[in-house]
């Protein structure tokens, strides 16, 4: 009975050595590489190599980066048993600075060993330093009450002296100031950037073109955006109704700053096919303005004029000093 159960044993321990041999098995080599120092909006390629060691078909799945900057190149998805095959990996500084870690992962169908991480090392280096890095600068959502100011940061890295020059930004949405020798170090200087008050409402986008006398840094472009509300705030900004048999919408109403106390006292549209009816709802917090009506038909003359197409403006009336009224787009198209 003894040596029955120790053969048994035997048979179970050489099916359990035997079983990994049957299977896939990756193999990546090199699972480090350091790419050295490299300079902003550099590019450099390197190459890492999988072998399938087992003796099933190793199948590639995927090979994934957490960086755009970062882009792998599988030459072959499927090996043999003791085939290989090579990665390229292509990566780009941009501009990024100090030392940088990246990783690239290849997940494969090798049961013990899914996911291979590949880790890139690199140190960037640049003669000029601009913080933000993104060279974006965005302010928040919000009314123009007062000047608000995001300030751009440059330093020369290795010139002794850094000169910026900026007079306005392209669509002079915003307002710009530049000093240089900032705090008396010659190598700093900075770019200011303001939201300024009582800015019109809207979208804003912007980019701030800067001249500077670093080599290979000539002329910049910062990136800037901010969106400006209205104390009295409304959704939607737009109303379009394309096909419709019937108008059924509402337009809300709500404050945007705290403690504004507000009341829409009128509404009328340049339509005479809509209707409006003011619905306060919550007194000081939200107002609804209904919407409604009939399409023209499309043998009315406005429709053969406009081919289809009715644009209109709802204009709304409050007791707000500062903002006494508020236009709204509105459009529908009938088919002809």
């Amino acid at each position: 009975m003894t040596r029955t159960i120790a053969a048994f044993a035997l048979c179970l321990l050489a099916s359990a050595l035997v079983l990994p041999a049957a299977a896939q098995v990756i193999s990546v080599t090199p699972t480090t590489i350091d790419l050295g120092v490299m300079q902003q909006m550099e590019e450099k390629t390197t190459e890492v190599t999988v072998t399938n060691n087992g003796a099933a078909r190793l199948v590639i799945g995927e090979v994934r980066t957490d960086c755009g900057c970062t882009v792998p190149t599988l030459a072959k998805k499927e090996l043999g048993p003791g085939e290989s095959t090579v990665i390229e990996i292509n990566f780009n500084s941009k501009k990024f600075h100090g030392k940088i870690v990246k990783m690239v992962h290849i997940i494969s169908n090798d049961p013990r060993n899914q996911t291979v991480d590949v880790m890139l090392n690199v140190n960037v280096k640049t003669r000029l330093l601009v913080d933000p890095a993104s060279q974006r600068v965005g302010f928040t959502r919000g009314v123009a009450t007062e000047d608000r100011t995001k300030v751009v940061t440059f330093t020369a890295m290795e010139d002794d002296q850094l000169e910026i020059k900026c007079d306005q930004t392209r669509k002079r949405q915003f307002n710009v100031k530049v000093t240089n020798g900032v705090d008396g170090n010659p190598r700093v200087s900075t770019l200011e950037l303001t939201l300024p008050q009582g800015a019109e409402p809207g979208r804003k986008r912007d980019s701030a073109q800067v001249h500077t006398n670093i080599e290979g840094y000539e002329k910049l472009s910062i990136d800037v955006r901010g969106w400006v509300v209205s104390s009295l705030g409304y959704q939607p900004a737009e109303l379009k109704f394309r096909y419709k048999k019937e108008f059924n919408a509402s337009i809300r109403f709500s404050p945007e700053v705290p403690d504004l106390k507000f009341k829409i006292t009128g509404a009328e549209c340049d339509l005479p096919e809509i209707q409006l009816v003011i619905d306060e709802t919550k007194p000081n917090l939200e107002t609804l303005l209904e919407v409604k009506g009939t399409p023209i038909s499309n043998d009315d003359p406005r429709a053969i004029a406009k081919r289809g197409r009715v644009n209109g403006t709802i204009t709304v009336f409050t007791d707000l000093d500062e903002q006494p009224e508020v236009k709204i787009p509105v459009s529908y198209m009938v088919r002809m």
